[in-house]
């Protein structure tokens, strides 16, 4: 959980509510206490020794079972390394993690790699991520799309943690929703007209400029999503003629629309609080 002196106690009393409804829902199965439970809180970014210490020396000693991993903070970045050293030594010592981490962007390519690496292990799969994916605001922002038959995109990231696992998410996506023999999504075509990686952004959006695409999906922090936007308006693909869908990341938790977001903007927002 959070650090928090303040929520220590709030933590507490919503572990016993909970713990006593699932008492009385499954009534003579099961009987959990307080006791039955290791709380733990973490600083924002732990040092991996801090992890390691809580992992051995907390946690192994009293054979826990399962470890519910929440955090609602959304700090977006380019890189997760404390979640990712997290859930990886977990895995290494086959404990299932239940994890509610806003901030998941970086972590689905890097568990698909250590899933691949390991798929021998006992311990594959024991990860279950609760928060929204990355690949549930790629099928969303699809979604938009074929809502309002819109088929020509381009993708434009920065180098936020995870911009490749979203770029080949949504690829994945485009090719299920073009398959005809899938009928878990509506049989649609899209044309992705092109793919950036923001590194100077009013030279790399002179590429949009210079083509046909009026739809464009941007997965960067707030601040590069700022950045990226103000360059946007000085070549003039913020007017009526453009429509911009972004992720989580750049809205963040404040929902008070920035100067530099255009008039229209959609963006994809769930409440973590």
């Amino acid at each position: 959980m959070p650090h928090s002196v303040f929520n220590s106690r709030i933590y507490r009393k919503n572990i016993n509510l909970a713990m006593k409804d699932f008492n009385r829902d499954f009534f003579g199965e099961y009987s959990f206490t307080y006791e039955n439970v290791e709380q733990q809180m973490f600083q924002l970014t732990p040092s991996p020794t801090a992890i390691l210490d809580v992992l051995c020396d907390r946690f192994l000693p009293k054979k826990i079972s399962a470890i519910l991993y929440v955090t609602n903070d959304e700090t977006y970045g380019r890189n997760t390394a404390s979640s990712q050293y997290f859930l990886q030594l977990a895995g290494y010592l086959g404990i299932p993690v239940i994890a509610w981490n806003a901030d998941n962007s970086g972590l689905e390519q890097l568990m698909k790699k250590y899933f691949v690496l390991h798929r021998q292990a006992s311990h594959t799969g024991l990860i279950l991520q609760l928060a929204p994916s990355i690949h549930h605001q790629a099928h969303a922002m699809l979604s938009i799309l074929v809502q309002y038959q819109w088929h020509a995109f381009t993708i434009i990231t920065s180098q936020i943690a995870g911009h490749t696992d979203f770029v080949e998410t949504i690829l994945e996506k485009v090719n299920q929703f073009s398959d005809p023999t899938d009928t878990s999504t509506a049989n649609f075509k899209f044309t992705i007209i092109d793919t950036i990686t923001v590194e100077r952004a009013e030279d790399d959006l002179t590429r949009v400029k210079n083509s046909e695409a009026r739809i464009l999906l941007l997965y960067s922090t707030k601040a590069e999503g700022e950045e990226i936007m103000l360059a946007a308006e000085s070549l003039g693909l913020t007017g009526k003629n453009y429509v911009w869908i972004v992720t989580q990341s750049i809205i963040g938790e404040n929902l008070e629309g920035k100067n530099a977001f255009p008039v229209g903007m959609l963006g994809e927002y769930w409440k973590n609080r």
